[in-house]
């Protein structure tokens, strides 16, 4: 399935917090309010994309934070896809990466995933993610800077490639 990203719109907003709303996404995923659909929409700092087949048909959407003027590099607040298991979100993801690296300058990106979202570890290793290991401080700095992301939650990161020589 052919997919694409676009900015999200105001007239976006009821699709995508009744996607985070859905059952499925439920356990994993915070409902946002309007408000702060609008707030990540209007702000410098923050991108919000929707996830669209080759049709135009709404998969999804993603949220991200330029986080970079405090060494968090782009940290994925939130990626809710509504088809699972069919790579979208991986897709979704792999381009977003690759826009963080190209078009934001980033050296790398970050994301908060649940201990128990194994689907999820496993979309996220497939687009280069790994498992951060940091100490109290550092963890405490992404919690306080970043996102206050549950305790049962695990950091992933991505960096950009070397240069091929």
């Amino acid at each position: 399935m052919e997919i694409t990203l676009r900015p999200t719109s105001p007239e976006d907003l009821a699709f995508a917090i009744a996607l985070e709303r859905a059952v499925e996404n439920r356990p994993f995923i915070g409902p946002r309010s309007r408000e702060e659909h609008l707030d990540a929409i209007a702000r410098a700092d923050r991108e919000h994309w929707i996830v669209e087949d080759g049709a135009g048909a709404r998969l999804g959407y993603v949220i991200l934070y330029d986080v970079r003027a405090i060494g968090q590099g782009i940290y994925v607040k939130r990626i809710a896809i509504g088809p699972k298991s069919a790579g979208i979100g991986r897709r979704a993801l792999g381009y977003l990466v690759a826009h963080a690296f190209r078009d934001l300058g980033a050296e790398f990106v970050t994301l908060g995933v649940y201990a128990h979202n194994l689907r999820a570890q496993k979309s996220y290793r497939a687009v280069g993610f790994e498992m951060l290991e940091q100490t109290m401080e550092e963890r405490a700095a992404i919690l306080r800077e970043v996102d206050p992301f549950s305790e049962e939650c695990l950091v992933m990161k991505v960096t950009r490639p070397a240069p091929a020589v």
